[in-house]
Parts: structure tokens; C-alpha cells; sequence
């Protein structure tokens, strides 16, 4: 039955899989805290079950967060590096323009190399202080996040992310600011440091995440290293949308660092965020996060990416549309659920030198298990050469948001996507086939034949076998009568 509910409990789950091609924090924490968030409505009733998810997920943040904090500290550290010997040049040369002796100057600078190990140590002491207590820190968010999140999206775990940095800020200010202090007073007006605005300017902090995204010639890059369980390869972040996720969530963070009004124990810690219950402060630049209920589904998309090509775009249509059984589901209210039994294609894209990635996707995450493979046009002297000219549904899934009135569906071509052997007869009702040397070499759909879903063409042979036909459907009817209309639910 369609509106059954898929059998494994991490259908819907998303997975980040290795990538060497670019780093991968925000999409491992952002996927980890949308699963949560998706997750625990099932568990309105059932405690343990609630706390388990929270373990398990604040493990793994926790786990994930060690690099995202030595990469904002490396860079503190970096920038340290840099400047202080610069002001030390800067001094010596002023005091030896003054006409200062040497012997006076290395006493000047005597206390120094004490101090810029003193200050060195404290940012490896504030990484460890971090990374001790982040687990502690990612559940306070969650927990705090919860009582307002009925909708994981991706801007739930950008605020997450934001609160857990900006106590990350606010810890680093607190123990380097005061081993910077003495540095500062030998060296005077050659240097002066912020910590805090550092960190929250974002400006070499982002470098030092971007230094990150190199792939060189050694290295094979993915297409994707993103995967959702029950729905196949979804398009991840490029590294231009790394770099802009980023930015958003340090020009959050100094927001929340320079709000007034901090009136409890968590903002001061974390700052103020929308998904922990305050509004957007004014002057924000970020948008505000919708993560209230759904309150319409809408239909499933799809969408392609990947092949080396770019423009392709499609429609999805729907079959086998049936009532939604499942009392439970108050979800975007969804009253008809359906399978993806084909894609409209409504730009074929260019440039494609192999076929790219298709997915498919419903807001309310309520569809699962439909999968399909785009077919290209690989003929260098056709007019379509590089496009995308089909899709080739390889599964229809299940429980797609269908709320449409259902139409008749047409075969409008057939792939031959395996010829198979031995075919010296054969038959499908409603296909002529072309059969040579025993294989299958062609198959065109007969006009006036009607289907509610997608037609499995199995042949009817006494000898052939592995032959495979893959259907491409059109809800655009052939210029005929209609003989017949075929229910494809079994």
C-alpha cells in the first residue's frame, strides 16, 4: 500500500560521506542536527527513546566540533604569529631612532619571549577548554532549541552552530585577553589586538576555512558526499556556499555578542538566536529561520547536479495516487500520497559530459525510496549533444505528497537499457519490439494504451532473458483513442 511507512528507522536520515576535495563540518553538523530534529517527533511520548536520540546526536556534533574550533583558533593563532614580530621589528626600529642603546632594547624586550609562550600556551589551554566541554555545550543548545523547532532546516543548525561559537568567542577573549594585556604594554602603539573582533570579523577566520578547499590533480572529486538514506545523492554545499554559510553565521555571532539586554545565564553563554527563543536583532543580516510547522507540503521536486554540465531542470509526475491512510500523519496535511513515475523535462541543460545526479524531494521529508537516471544525448553531430533528453526511472518510491487529480499516463519512449540474450520470440502488451540475434534492439510504444503508474515491461519469451526496458512516461496523450488504461497497483 502506498501510504506505507518505510521499514527502516533511518529511512530519511542524512549521511556526509568522506570527500578530500573539501572540508566537510558544516555539512556533518548540519545533517546531524536536522536528522535530530526530523527524528524526535517520534518520540513524543516516549522518554527514553528522546534521550537516546539526544546522546547519540550530541556525540556526534560534539565529536564533529574539534575541527571547527581549531580551525577558527588555528587561525587566531596564525594571525598572532604574524603580527607580533612585526611589532617588534616596528619597536626596535623606533627605540634605534631614538638613539636608544641596545643593551636597552633587549631589556625592553627581555620579558617578551616569556610572555608570547605564556600567551601561545592559553590559546592551546582555550582550544582544550572548548573541546572539553562542547558536548556539554551542544546539548544545552539542543535542548534549548527544542522547545521552539517543530521544523529541521538548514538554518537551525546554522544558529546552533552560532550559539556554540560565540561561546567559543567569549571563552578564547577570557583567557587570552589577559595575556595579552602585558605584550601589549611593552609593545605599545606597534600592537594592539582584539581577539573577540578578530574572531567575530570572520575576514581571516574564512580564509583559513577556504585553505581548506583544495583538491589537487592526485585527488578524486565526488560529485556529491551527501546521501539520504531511502532517497539516494542530494546536491551538498559548493565551496562558494561553504564560504557564505560561514559568513552568515559569524555576522550572527557578532550580533549576538554586541546585543544588549542579555538577560539570562544561556544568552550571555551563547548569545541571542531565534531558535533559542529570541527575535532577530535589528540590523541583523541574516534572514529570519522558518522552522515552524508545515503547513503545506506541495509536490515532491527534482532536481539535477553533477555531469559537468549545468541548466537542466525538470518537473516530477506523479501515479498510482491514493488516499493518505495514515490517521497519524498531521504533517503539511497531506490528503493524497503518490509514486514518481517520471520527470517532465523542461530544460535539458547543456554541456553535460556525463549524466548528471537526479533527486527527488518533498518539504515535508514524507516520500522515500524513488530513484532515477538521467539520459543523455552522447551523439557529437546532434543538435542535443551534451543535454539531458530523459529520465529513466530505475524505482518509483513510496508516499509522495500527491494532493493533484490524478491523469492518464503514456509511454512516450522506451530505453533499451539491456538487450539480453537469446530472444528468438517475445511479446509486451502494448510494445512492438525489434528483436536481432537474439537480443532486443528496439521498443516503441504502441498508441492509445493508458497507465495510472509506471508499466513494468516485462517480456513474455520462451528463450530470451535480461533484457531490461526502462519506460519514459508523458501525461500528454498520443493523437489517438484511448483502448485501454492499465492499473499499474499490484
Amino acid at each position: 500500500m502506498s501510504c506505507n511507512k518505510p521499514e527502516s528507522s533511518t529511512s530519511g536520515q542524512v549521511i556526509i560521506q568522506a570527500d578530500p576535495c573539501k572540508d566537510s563540518t558544516f555539512a556533518r553538523m548540519d545533517a546531524y542536527v536536522n536528522n535530530f530534529f526530523d527524528t524526535i517527533s517520534n518520540f513524543k511520548n516516549d522518554v527514553d527513546g528522546f534521550q537516546n536520540e539526544m546522546k547519540e546526536t550530541v556525540d556526534l556534533v560534539g565529536d564533529t566540533i574539534t575541527g571547527f574550533v581549531n580551525k577558527n583558533l588555528g587561525s587566531l593563532t596564525d594571525e598572532l604569529t604574524d603580527l607580533i614580530p612585526k611589532a617588534i621589528t616596528a619597536l626596535e626600529r623606533f627605540l634605534i631612532s631614538l638613539g636608544t642603546p641596545i643593551p636597552i632594547i633587549k631589556l625592553i624586550e627581555s620579558p617578551l619571549p616569556a610572555l608570547v609562550k605564556s600567551l601561545f600556551d592559553g590559546l592551546f589551554c582555550g582550544a582544550s577548554k572548548v573541546i572539553n566541554a562542547a558536548k556539554d555545550a551542544i546539548e544545552d543548545l539542543l535542548t534549548a532549541a527544542v522547545k521552539n523547532v517543530v521544523n529541521g532546516v538548514s538554518c537551525v543548525a546554522d544558529q546552533i552552530i552560532g550559539g556554540f561559537f560565540n561561546d567559543l568567542v567569549n571563552i578564547t577573549d577570557s583567557i587570552i585577553g589577559p595575556l595579552l594585556t602585558p605584550i601589549q604594554s611593552i609593545l605599545d602603539k606597534f600592537f594592539s589586538f582584539n581577539p573577540k573582533s578578530f574572531l567575530t570579523t570572520g575576514i581571516d577566520v574564512l580564509k583559513k576555512v577556504e585553505g581548506l578547499f583544495s583538491c589537487g590533480d592526485e585527488k578524486i572529486c565526488p560529485t556529491t558526499s551527501k546521501y539520504k538514506v531511502d532517497a539516494g545523492p542530494l546536491k551538498d554545499l559548493a565551496e562558494s556556499e561553504i564560504g557564505k554559510k560561514f559568513k552568515g553565521i559569524v555576522s550572527g555571532t557578532a550580533i549576538s555578542q554586541g546585543a544588549k539586554n542579555l538577560a539570562t545565564d544561556f544568552e550571555k553563554k551563547y548569545g541571542k538566536w531565534e531558535v533559542f527563543g529570541s527575535p532577530l536583532e535589528e540590523g541583523s543580516s541574516l534572514s529570519p529561520c522558518d522552522f515552524g510547522n508545515v503547513t503545506k507540503c506541495g509536490l515532491p521536486t527534482m532536481k539535477f547536479f553533477g555531469g559537468d554540465g549545468f541548466g537542466g531542470a525538470g518537473n516530477v509526475i506523479l501515479g498510482e495516487i491514493v488516499d493518505n491512510l495514515d490517521l497519524t500523519d498531521t504533517v503539511g496535511n497531506v490528503a493524497k500520497v503518490g509514486k514518481i513515475v517520471g520527470v517532465n523535462i523542461t530544460n535539458p541543460g547543456q554541456g553535460y559530459r556525463s549524466a548528471p545526479v537526479v533527486t527527488f524531494e518533498d518539504s515535508c521529508n514524507k516520500g522515500y525510496g524513488a530513484y532515477g537516471r538521467a539520459i543523455l544525448d552522447k551523439k557529437p553531430k546532434s543538435p542535443t549533444y551534451g543535454q539531458i533528453i530523459a529520465v529513466a526511472i530505475i524505482s518509483e518510491g513510496e508516499n509522495y505528497p500527491a494532493d493533484i487529480e490524478e491523469l492518464p499516463l503514456y509511454v512516450e519512449k522506451i530505453v533499451v537499457e539491456d538487450s539480453g540474450e537469446d530472444y528468438f520470440d517475445g511479446e509486451i502488451e502494448g510494445v512492438d519490439l525489434t528483436i536481432r540475434d537474439g537480443r532486443i534492439v528496439d521498443a516503441v510504444p504502441q498508441p492509445g494504451f493508458a497507465y495510472n503508474g509506471l508499466p513494468d515491461l516485462n517480456i513474455d519469451s520462451t528463450t530470451g532473458f535480461g533484457a531490461i526496458l526502462r519506460p519514459i512516461m508523458n501525461i500528454v496523450p498520443p493523437q489517438t483513442e484511448i483502448i485501454q488504461v492499465i492499473d499499474c497497483i499490484s
